[in-house]
């Protein structure tokens, strides 16, 4: 999908650069950028692994001992937007703001959780050659459940910034961005292992030598395919912005821009209800002024 996304910005971008500028003076600019779309995806809890893998075979069973957990941190997945700018309030000598709107991917969503069980059991003792030490080992056996969820964002984008003239120039505004969460699937990994290792009295000491025979390990892998949803965005658009040269047809209309989108994001699935969190988005690329 994202291969399709950027084949049309391309095909749209090549049309509009070629066209003759249009006669109104209240359009604006065409941009193409790309950059990273940068959130803190809520936690997977414990309750919505079944929800988001109905009928699974690894979870259907005695997980009373393993242990659950899940990680919050800031994803940046890839980003591409494509847009066009007016000035709907332009008056003599006074361009007012620039209303930009726009088709945007905006990278996916990802949200993953372990169940985990780790049994230890004495298994023999090694004596050093050298000096005699004894070192205990202990079979290791390990049942580990991986869960990763993920979908795409995919949208429209509307702006309203306000910016200073110059070759260099600032710029900011409000702005807002929305659409469905596509491609929804959810992988269900297990594993199972037998190693040799180290003795340590407790969980958190740390081996006494880096020794670890690996017995074997097996890995069974589901997939399951989930309902659309739709994510929601409001952030503020500061950018900087850059003209290529003053004199040339072509050349005095063409603008590098680099933008950054502090932005709050609400995102909602069938499968697990409504989620908020916070972020920034950046965006680096071309502008050329109609």
């Amino acid at each position: 999908m994202l291969r399709t996304f950027l084949a049309f910005g391309f095909c749209l971008a090549c049309v509009t650069v070629s066209a003759e500028p249009p006669d109104s003076s209240s359009w604006g600019s065409v941009y193409v950028g790309g950059g990273a779309f940068g959130i803190a995806d809520a936690p997977l809890f414990r309750s919505e692994m079944n929800t988001l893998a109905p009928g699974s075979t690894i979870l259907n069973r005695e997980l009373g001992q393993h242990r659950f957990s899940n990680e919050t941190f800031e994803i940046g997945s890839g980003a591409v937007e494509f847009a066009l700018s007016i000035h709907p309030f332009k008056r003599p000598n006074a361009p007012g703001p620039e209303l930009r709107v726009g088709l945007c991917y905006a990278g996916t969503m990802n949200r993953s959780a372990t169940l985990q069980r780790t049994i230890r059991e004495p298994y023999d003792t090694l004596t050093s050659s050298q000096t005699g030490e004894q070192f205990l080992v202990d079979s290791v056996f390990r049942d580990r459940i991986w869960l990763d969820h993920s979908a795409e964002r995919m949208g429209v984008s509307a702006s309203l910034i306000w910016r200073t003239r110059g070759r260099w120039s600032l710029y900011g505004g409000v702005g807002f961005a929305g659409g469905p969460l596509l491609n929804a699937r959810t992988e269900v990994r297990w594993t199972v292992s037998n190693t040799v290792e180290p003795h340590r009295d407790t969980a958190d000491e740390e081996p006494y030598f880096g020794f670890n025979g690996e017995d074997g390990t097996d890995e069974v892998l589901e997939a399951y395919r989930n309902g659309n949803g739709w994510w929601f965005a409001t952030n503020l658009p500061i950018g900087l912005d850059f003209q290529v040269a003053r004199r040339g047809l072509f050349f005095s209309r063409l603008h590098l821009f680099n933008e950054v989108r502090p932005q709050m994001v609400v995102q909602g699935t069938r499968e697990s209800g409504t989620s908020s969190s916070f972020g920034a988005q950046s965006v680096f690329g071309l502008r050329l002024r109609l």
